[in-house]
């Protein structure tokens, strides 16, 4: 964990324990959590507990919680090995448990490196033009208003179901596990594009697998894979890329594509 994460979700701590009063920055134009948001601070405060860089964490989301509540994280560690610690963190709002997520540390030192893939060839950032959803309103103070997004003009593939999208959070430099996990949930947005309906959905699910989780100041290229869709139920994956073709992280997700036009969830 970063000072920088705890500050920019306004992750509170008492006596080891972290919470978090809900904002309209942290929620969703349709006025709930954002699964980014909920993932970002499991992943903050599992780090604090621990005292190690996170490399994996796994989110199931079961419920929803709104501004103006309070959200409490309980990290529980299972082990505490020599280099590696593993943990269960649960978020609730009182007696309501909105997410749960379970976690990997390690602070073995970095050596070599490798990974087996590339960054898409795309034009830079600033020849991209801004990048919105249908359902993004201007006026709202969602999440939208705390990150950038910049996509080429064909960014979806509809071939592959590919979609790269550039992002940044302006005042919280993206590559702590942390940052990557609040600009990886962008799975829906994909599924949503391959079958034309830019309608809003619900995670079900998220994973992020950390590769590089130092601090990086700049764009992240979020390469985007819808990979499968039946039964409302959309599944894809994510590449993070810093500019240089570094890989920072790798997420997938699965979600609810919503059918209705209210902003409600469809199950």
């Amino acid at each position: 964990m970063t000072a920088s994460d705890a500050a920019f979700l306004g992750l509170d701590e008492t006596d080891g324990r972290h919470s978090l009063e809900i904002q309209k920055r942290h929620c969703t134009p349709f006025g709930f959590l954002y699964g980014g948001t909920g993932v970002a601070a499991c992943a903050t405060a599992a780090e604090a507990v621990t005292g190690r860089p996170l490399v994996w964490i796994t989110t199931q989301y079961v419920g929803q919680a709104s501004p103006g509540e309070r959200l409490v994280l309980d990290v529980e560690i299972l082990v505490a090995a020599r280099a590696t610690s593993q943990t269960i963190v649960r978020a609730h709002v009182g007696d309501r448990v909105v997410l749960h997520a379970t976690t990997a540390h390690t602070d073995r030192p970095v050596g070599d490196e490798a990974w087996w893939d590339a960054m898409p060839d795309v034009p830079a950032p600033e020849d991209c033009p801004p990048f919105a959803v249908t359902f993004d309103d201007p006026a709202d103070e969602s999440f939208f208003r705390s990150l950038e997004r910049r996509a080429p003009a064909d960014q979806f593939d509809a071939a592959t179901g590919r979609l790269a999208i550039w992002s940044r959070v302006p005042g919280w430099g993206i590559g702590t596990p942390a940052s990557q996990a609040f600009i990886a949930d962008i799975v829906p947005v994909a599924v949503m594009s391959g079958i034309g309906r830019m309608s809003g959905a619900t995670s079900l699910d998220n994973t992020l697998r950390v590769v590089h989780g130092e601090p990086y100041d700049g764009w992240v290229l979020l390469d985007v894979e819808a990979q499968g869709y039946r039964r409302s139920i959309g599944h894809g994956q994510v590449r993070l890329w810093r500019p240089d073709g570094v890989l920072l992280g790798i997420g997938s997700q699965s979600c609810i594509v919503r059918t209705n036009q209210h902003g409600k969830p469809a199950g």
